[in-house]
């Protein structure tokens, strides 16, 4: 069979004609759009000093929130990472201030591996993993201060639009998945 297919390209070829060869490309590039996707971002909670899981959400309107690191470089992930917990809590209906809230966030970036978009774009999941780790201690005048990190690790595209778009897996991404799971650890989610 492969000599009869082999013949028909190379008559076609003296037509003037050229070969069909759809499928194997299609299934190449599938094969190829898979690898490059990846497999989503993976986010770990663990609970640290004076963190009750069965305390249930915090009681609050207002908040103060910090975030900041001692890593060198990583200036931009801190503004990111700070934008996306002020998106989060706004979306949940709380409001962030200067001084004086209900509560104080205070988010400490202790690792952080960034993986830019247009590598993702291009690279897919040979960039490699974005990485974030945080701790995040909460204190307030009514709450008993409490500790807990997160770990977050995004390989690459999880779904069509991130893939096309090259949001999933990137800094962004993991950004605000990150900001997403600090905000569900003290905010209910019916709120």
């Amino acid at each position: 069979m492969g000599v009869t297919v082999g013949m028909m390209a190379i008559e076609g070829m003296i037509a003037g004609k050229r070969p069909v060869l759809r499928l194997p490309l299609a299934a190449l590039l599938f094969l190829v759009l898979g690898f490059l996707g990846g497999c989503g971002t993976q986010v770990e909670v663990w609970e640290g000093e004076g963190h009750d899981t069965s305390r249930g959400t915090l009681s609050f309107q207002t908040l103060v929130l910090e975030v900041n690191s001692d890593l060198p470089g990583v200036e931009e992930a801190v503004k990111a990472l700070d934008f996306a917990l002020g998106t989060e809590f706004l979306y949940r209906h709380k409001r962030v201030v200067k001084s004086g809230g209900d509560i104080r966030v205070a988010v400490k970036i202790r690792h952080f591996k960034e993986v830019a978009r247009e590598s993702r774009v291009w690279l897919g999941s040979l960039a490699g993993s974005a990485e974030l780790m945080a701790d995040v201690r909460v204190t307030g005048r009514q709450v008993k201060p409490f500790t807990f990190s997160i770990e977050a690790r995004s390989h690459g595209a999880s779904t069509r639009e991130d893939f096309l778009t090259g949001k999933g897996g990137s800094t962004e991404d993991l950004t605000q998945r990150a900001a997403a799971i600090i905000v569900g650890e003290l905010v209910d989610p019916t709120s």
